[in-house]
């Protein structure tokens, strides 16, 4: 059965509560960190059914393949699988819809999940090191859902008229960049306090970050600004796009 509705569209847009300017940096301990030093803690759907995931596909490797117990056990793990994304994507939805609401401008960085997981088992002739270390990483990465995040963020802030700044990652290097000097600090991942040598400044990592982010998107000729609206009707799935912004006047594409 299926039902539809016919509503307008300003029954369905999200109206703006607030003025606030925020910077904002996803990641895997706390899945967002604000410039004023708030958090919002990482659920870790994956980490917490691992074992219950792991303990069906070990039981569903004994069985027969093909077998009608092989295939009660798939159903049961493709289930799994099915409640995990209705989670993160319930826990996505509610967490953008309430930062474009308060927001009038929301910064952070243009992430690019695929490359953050990428594989480290490397070859035969150079393999890789510490592949089960970012195996896990990769997991954790995945199923904090950051792609999910920004795709979500782009349409609900156009609706909201909240402006989303997209910092180029790799021109700002929000991580390793000091907000207080803009001096670049290298630091590992393991490092999760910025101590900057320059200037003496010290801040939580990822809320440093998140104030990197938020001063580059109030430098106007910086970064990449989203552009929610899609692209004319082509063959197959659409393609999010991004584009160079030095003034924030729309351009035709």
């Amino acid at each position: 059965m299926s039902v539809t509705l016919r509503v307008p569209d300003a029954a369905c847009a999200r109206q703006r509560t607030d003025d606030q300017r925020r910077g904002v940096d996803f990641g895997v301990t706390d899945w967002a960190t604000f410039d004023d030093g708030q958090t919002i803690p990482n659920p870790r759907w994956v980490r917490e059914e691992l074992p219950r995931l792991a303990a069906l596909q070990r039981e569903r490797a004994r069985k027969r393949q093909g077998s009608l117990r092989f295939k009660r056990l798939g159903r049961r793990i493709a289930k799994l699988h099915e409640r995990i994304g209705n989670l993160r994507r319930d826990f996505v939805h509610k967490e953008t819809t309430r930062m474009v609401q308060q927001c009038a401008v929301l910064a952070t960085e243009q992430l690019a999940p695929k490359n953050m997981s990428r594989s480290a088992k490397g070859t035969v002739e150079a393999p890789g090191r510490r592949v089960r270390q970012k195996a896990g990483l990769n997991r954790e990465i995945l199923s904090a859902g950051f792609g999910m995040a920004h795709q979500m963020l782009a349409y609900k802030a156009e609706e909201a008229g909240t402006r989303l700044h997209l910092s180029n990652t790799r021109q700002i290097k929000p991580s390793q960049r000091c907000a207080a000097c803009w001096e670049i600090v290298p630091k590992t991942l393991a490092q999760r306090v910025h101590g900057c040598p320059h200037c003496g400044h010290v801040m939580q990592r990822d809320q440093n970050s998140a104030l990197v982010v938020l001063i580059d998107a109030n430098t106007p000729g910086t970064g990449v600004a989203a552009r929610p609206k899609p692209l004319p009707r082509q063959r197959g799935k659409s393609k999010s796009v991004t584009r160079e912004t030095p003034t924030t006047t729309a351009q035709a594409v």
